[in-house]
């Protein structure tokens, strides 16, 4: 199974669940402040915000597809530390959901001291540990556990959004 149909998978028995408590919660007298009707991928109490892209420090890295290149900054954080470990590295993206282009790593990254999931913003540089996949958020996505913030691309985001097929982007370190 592709990682596009696990995560479509994913989605959709998150989403009968979802729905599946919030009915048992409103036939429960409960309000959503008592119970959740959140599916448990979303977000929840263990899942803690990342700082702003405007607090990370980090380190710059280019992103090269085709001939176009995006600069972006790769954020001092355990996951974000063992990306630049990796670097240069080329992948081969595919979109997901028209929000996300997804890149397989062959070896996993570290989510030690992270959170357990996270809000990606749009524009940010991901990484999303159930699959082992570099994740280039051009769309917002919502909470989702397995997800690490790991940096801020800057620029014109229609470079990754543009891309209708799969493509092969370069990650290195900016010289």
């Amino acid at each position: 199974m592709t990682a596009i149909a696990r995560r479509a998978v994913a989605a959709s028995l998150a989403a009968v669940l979802g729905l599946g408590l919030a009915a048992c919660d409103q036939s429960s007298g409960s309000g959503p402040e008592e119970g959740t009707s959140a599916p448990s991928s979303a977000a929840s109490s263990s899942i803690s915000p990342s700082p702003s892209a405007d607090e990370q420090e980090g380190t710059p890295i280019r992103i090269r597809i085709g001939d176009r290149t995006l600069d972006a900054t790769v954020w001092d954080n355990p996951t974000g530390r063992a990306l630049l470990e990796q670097l240069p590295l080329t992948l081969s993206f595919e979109d997901l959901n028209g929000e996300e282009k997804v890149g397989h790593l062959d070896r996993e990254l570290t989510m030690d001291g992270m959170p357990d999931g996270d809000d990606p913003q749009v524009g940010d540089l991901g990484y999303y540990a159930p699959w082992g996949n570099v994740v280039l958020y051009y769309g917002d996505v919502g909470s989702w556990d397995g997800i690490a913030r790991i940096g801020r691309i800057h620029g014109d985001l229609s470079v990754i959004s543009d891309q209708t097929g799969d493509f092969t982007a370069t990650l290195e370190a900016a010289e």
